[in-house]
């Protein structure tokens, strides 16, 4: 008997990697404009994840981003077993939203020079 193919690994795998560079961006950026003698500075604008990093550090940011990434792909595979449409609506929504943070954390450090 052939196996059902989970059938979300394309959006699962793009939603992912767009959160990891997310990631990547949002550290680089803070610590850039930490150690940067310029007078902007960046902060992370969201407040339950500023409050992690006030907490935790980096280190924290990075447990905290990756936990919110895996909790919204387990719940698109669990919408996937209902309304597969939906489930993946839902990451390829939220790739385009975290995709539209990493463009806008790149604009930030360029104008910026961070």
């Amino acid at each position: 008997m052939p196996r059902k193919r989970w059938g979300l690994e394309t959006s699962a795998s793009w939603f992912l990697l767009v959160a990891a560079l997310d990631a990547v961006f949002t550290y680089i950026a803070l610590r850039l404009s930490a150690v940067s003698q310029g007078s902007v500075r960046i902060v992370e604008s969201n407040p339950i994840a500023a409050w992690v990093i006030s907490e935790y550090g980096y280190q924290g940011m990075f447990v905290f981003k990756l936990l919110m990434s895996v909790l919204v792909v387990v719940i698109a595979t669990v919408i996937d077993w209902y309304r597969p449409w939906v489930a993946r609506a839902l990451l390829w929504g939220g790739t385009l939203v975290i995709g539209a943070v990493v463009v806008h954390t790149v604009r930030l450090m360029l104008a910026h020079r961070v």
